[in-house]
């Protein structure tokens, strides 16, 4: 008892917070739908009543022999019957233009909102499947249910105003018959609760198949597949596996609508008998004088258009219930908080770094794992220079990007900047403090100056710069070749867009990285699209680029790696060695061994180059 207490207070709580998204959304249109909530309620009742006069001014004009007294009063009542329903025309087209308007802004308000959670929400929930059912909830059905929500609950006052009205006109013939009227629906709300909060309970369990379904779908249609698509004959093999999770879900869900139409249906029938036994009474009324055909004809619409009210009053109360249930989805997607949040106090964020970064005895695991990342791990970043992180897969590089980012923070230990733990900084600040290369980075579909200027979107757009950070990233050659050079669109999902090839795609993020002109670059695999040759050029740039900051380079290139003042040897969460090339080499341990095995693959390698151009014999290393 209890509990079903606190599950209904929940829910108004849900109502309560519905009202108030689309009223902050749409105030204007909404006062409106609620007029016209009001005078649809009335005008229905106004009609059928409206309806007994007019029969029964006939009738009395008829008997008369065509006097006109009574002739002119059943001509007022038929005009006056028109204009009732003339402007309950209008106000049903008003009523469908306002909530039309009123749906497109809460759409919008609630997108948005959906949008920002999304965005501010810890980097930790996009690595968890049950964060992803959640927001495929949110992002779907969920998404027009404060909407719909109110709509029910209007279309459940409107009705409750009819059939009141009805109510009061049908028990001047008879106390008992608003009883049958409601006696005749009750087994139909009944079934309604019933069937959907089955079907809810069924729906919220099939989120993983739905997103199943939804990724099958994007390797049979996203431009990123097309190629292995093609090339491995994968269509056959996708497609299979969507109809079959398309078939399961399909089939499901027609079951739980068949259960609902024959309960339905037995449920109708009921209210059906109900009416025919009410209006068969009056009818015998009317034929023992007992009543007029004025008296007959408002008590059949009465009857029988508010068994149809009653029916529809008791499906939006269904709906009512079943939007309730849906919105429980939003809510909780909106009320997701985050960990990683800046203190209430917070550091001043600094301009420049003095003296470096440090990773103090870090551990850290990432969600729902058991293995640690990191574990005891130290790791000392001077300012103003060039450190190169090397290492196998899975060593833990990529870890430290998230962690000096802030995406997650350290399980135990600090990390700290000229001394300052960065959990006591502003999160937005210390972001912006950072320009970071990530390993793949994003293709916006976006004009080419603006795909650089996304680095900064704090200040407004200085071409000059736009143009500095693309000669430094050596991107402006390429781009002065585009249709329209700076101005031209890239990728191919909207008409006239251009597409890059990877390495190009990689030097406009790294231009993007440089036009952020934060104190602290860290770029991730920088080169992995280049070609060979052109990484001394790179790093040459990246050297100017990065004077007087801190500069960060993860790397499986020990051509890059050489080149850096102080290079770190990273396995199994730990710094194995540190030093740079020289220092390294004649350590004679693992960096050395690899850059060993490195040179005498290349030496191998080089009789089979005799027959191509001196630059593709380069002595480049990829691993």
């Amino acid at each position: 008892m209890l509990k079903n207490l606190q599950e209904k207070t929940k829910y108004f709580k849900y109502w309560k917070r519905a009202f108030g998204l689309v009223w902050r959304s749409a105030p204007t249109h909404t006062s409106f739908w609620a007029l016209f909530l009001i005078l649809q309620g009335i005008l229905p009742v106004l009609t059928v009543y409206l309806t007994k006069l007019v029969i029964d001014g006939i009738v009395a004009a008829k008997n008369s022999g065509g006097d006109w007294p009574r002739v002119s009063r059943a001509i007022f009542y038929l005009a006056l019957m028109g204009l009732v329903l003339l402007v309950t025309e209008a106000v049903k087209q008003l009523s469908a233009w306002v909530r039309t308007a009123q749906a497109e802004s809460v759409s919008d308000h609630l997108a948005d909102k959906i949008h920002k959670q999304a965005a501010e929400l810890d980097f930790a929930y996009y690595e968890s499947a049950e964060y992803h059912d959640l927001m495929e909830q949110a992002r779907g059905d969920s998404s027009s249910k404060p909407l719909a929500l109110l709509e029910s609950i209007g279309a459940v006052v409107q009705n409750i105003i009819t059939v009141v009205a009805f109510a009061g006109i049908l028990i001047t013939y008879g106390w008992w018959l608003p009883l049958v009227l409601l006696a005749g629906t009750l087994p139909a709300l009944y079934v309604t609760l019933r069937t959907d909060r089955i079907y809810h309970r069924w729906w919220k369990s099939k989120s993983d198949d739905r997103r199943w379904a939804n990724y099958y779908d994007a390797m049979l249609t996203h431009s990123n597949a097309a190629a292995e698509m093609r090339l491995f004959g994968l269509s056959k093999y996708f497609r299979t596996l969507y109809q079959a999770k398309r078939s399961g879900l399909r089939e499901e869900k027609l079951k739980h609508l068949r259960r609902q139409g024959i309960g339905k249906l037995l449920a109708g029938s009921f209210a059906l008998l109900a009416a025919v036994g009410a209006i068969g009474w009056m009818a015998v009324r009317v034929l023992y004088n007992l009543a007029s055909l004025g008296d007959l004809g408002v008590f059949y619409q009465i009857f029988s258009r508010g068994q149809t009210l009653m029916g529809a009053l008791l499906g939006n109360v269904g709906s009512t219930a079943n939007n309730s249930l849906y919105l429980e989805n939003l809510f909780t997607f909106l009320d997701l908080g985050s960990k990683v949040v800046s203190p209430a106090d917070p550091h001043p964020i600094f301009s420049t770094i003095e003296k470096g970064i440090n990773f103090k005895s870090v551990t850290f695991c990432y969600p729902d794992s058991t293995a640690p990342a990191l574990s005891d791990f130290n790791l000392f970043i001077p300012a103003d220079g060039v450190v190169a992180l090397v290492g196998v897969n899975g060593a833990g590089k990529s870890t430290l990007i998230k962690l000096l980012s802030r995406f997650y923070d350290p399980t135990e230990g600090a990390i700290e900047i000229d001394g300052v733990d960065l959990r006591r900084f502003d999160v937005r600040e210390l972001r912006q403090k950072l320009s970071v290369l990530f390993q793949f980075p994003m293709h916006y579909h976006s004009p080419a100056g603006e795909n650089i200027a996304l680095g900064n979107v704090e200040k407004p757009v200085d071409d000059k710069e736009v143009t500095t950070a693309a000669r430094r990233a050596g991107a402006h050659d390429f781009i002065m070749r585009l249709p329209e050079q700076y101005r031209t669109l890239l990728g191919k999902w909207f008409v006239n867009g251009t597409e890059l090839s990877g390495g190009e795609w990689q030097r406009l993020a790294l231009a993007r990285a440089y036009y952020r002109q934060a104190p602290v670059v860290v770029l991730d695999e920088p080169t992995s699209f280049m070609d060979s040759w052109s990484e001394a050029d790179w790093f040459d740039r990246f050297r100017r680029m990065v004077s007087g900051k801190t500069g960060i380079v993860i790397t499986h290139r020990f051509t890059i790696a050489m080149r850096a003042d102080v290079i770190h040897v990273i396995d199994g969460g730990q710094v194995l060695e540190s030093g740079t090339h020289r220092e390294l080499l004649k350590k004679d341990g693992f960096y050395a061994d690899s850059w060993k095995k490195q040179m005498q693959a290349a030496g191998e390698f080089e009789p089979r180059m005799d027959n191509h151009p001196p630059n593709a014999g380069d002595s480049k290393i990829f691993t």
